[in-house]
């Protein structure tokens, strides 16, 4: 006699001499796992996605719900979920309405769609407990914003789908290829590719939107190139108001003239007194604005009311991995990184992306 919610059933036991297996035909009927029905083990990965594995299991579940599990059941039972997601993505599902979003319109009456793709590092543990060097799993994302140009009161929340995990590049490409389908990307009559600087990202997306973009735009992060300058400017002013004052003028150019009219301000710059660090940190950012000038036209995505930050593939990379994967103390083995990120980049896409996916789980 087993408990299934509140019904009791019956059940027949199998015993194969020759394997020395046992086999429970009904629970396989009724999707039983580890004698978990498909409920539970919902609830207890969702404990797992939420909050460390022991807190959840001795505090949270068992006040929430009543259930009384270990530790070691919501790590196993939330990581074999993880695992099961990321075999289906790798196959090729995707999980949520197959539905086109309502893409915002920009200044020139444009239906515009976005895109991000980045990677944070998350701490790894050898096989017999030792520290191990870190994993950089992957964060993508199709979004929806408001347009940049329009100003309300009340922000709506943004249609967000993403996908994350350890993964080579074009693995997560294809991943958010998929995505980027499932809600109509096709129809936006401009595709927003917003990264920072990173290797790979820029073809990475090509790759990911080819054939299925009209028209693609890509956009270095404004903040990103700021940084760069002011990396340089920590070296070429010792003066913090002299220092000040001229990343204000650099970025009031850079954000109203673009990055060409800056790269020939910085050309212009006389280092041959200059300290050899000064002179390589110039070198380096004039071959930083020259390999990314195609991604610097700022002042014609502003007029156009794009974004021209990617806080919303930051603040990715901090709600899908960092809350949950980067709490104090905690390291991961990678096989437990992707499990945990694919099933947190499911939880933060749209909410029923989440449903979906359990539904076809107690089809199956």
């Amino acid at each position: 006699m087993t408990l299934l919610g509140e019904a009791v059933y019956e059940r027949a036991y199998y015993y194969c001499a020759a394997c020395r297996a046992g086999d429970f035909p009904t629970d396989e009927e009724f999707g039983l796992e580890r004698r978990q029905t498909p409920g539970a083990r919902e609830v207890i990965t969702l404990m797992g996605v939420l909050e460390p594995f022991e807190e959840g299991a001795h505090a949270v579940l068992p006040r929430l719900s009543g259930m009384n599990v270990s530790p070691s059941t919501v790590q196993r039972t939330t990581e074999a979920e993880g695992r099961r997601l990321a075999q289906r993505r790798a196959q090729g599902a995707t999980f949520g309405p197959q539905t086109p979003w309502r893409w915002h319109r920009d200044a020139q009456g444009r239906t515009v769609a976005y895109t991000g793709l980045d990677a944070t590092g998350v701490r790894q543990q050898g096989p017999h407990g030792e520290k191990a060097d870190g994993r950089m799993p992957w964060v993508g994302t199709v979004f929806n914003p408001q347009p940049a140009h329009e100003k309300r009161r009340r922000q709506r929340i943004w249609d967000s789908r993403y996908v994350s995990g350890v993964m080579g590049l074009p693995e997560i490409g294809a991943q958010l290829r998929r995505e980027c389908q499932a809600v109509g990307v096709a129809q936006a009559d401009v595709v927003i590719a917003l990264t920072d600087g990173g290797n790979g990202l820029e073809d990475c997306l090509i790759d990911a939107l080819g054939g299925v973009a009209r028209e693609m735009v890509f956009i270095l992060d404004f903040w990103h190139v700021t940084e760069h300058l002011q990396e340089f400017a920590n070296l070429f002013l010792a003066d913090d108001k002299q220092r000040k004052k001229q990343m204000t003028a650099w970025c009031h150019r850079l954000k109203h003239a673009g990055g060409q009219a800056v790269l020939k301000t910085l050309e212009s710059l006389n280092l041959a007194r200059a300290a050899p660090a000064v002179r390589e940190s110039h070198r380096q950012l004039l071959g930083y604005f020259r390999g990314n000038l195609h991604r610097m036209n700022y002042p014609q995505y502003v007029a156009n009311g794009w974004h021209i930050g990617s806080g919303k593939i930051e603040s990715a990379c901090k709600s899908v991995v960092g809350g949950r994967l980067k709490g104090p103390g905690m390291r991961w083995h990678e096989p437990g990184t992707t499990a945990l990120c694919q099933l947190r980049s499911l939880y933060k896409s749209q909410p029923a992306c989440w449903q979906h996916y359990w539904k076809r789980t107690v089809a199956t």
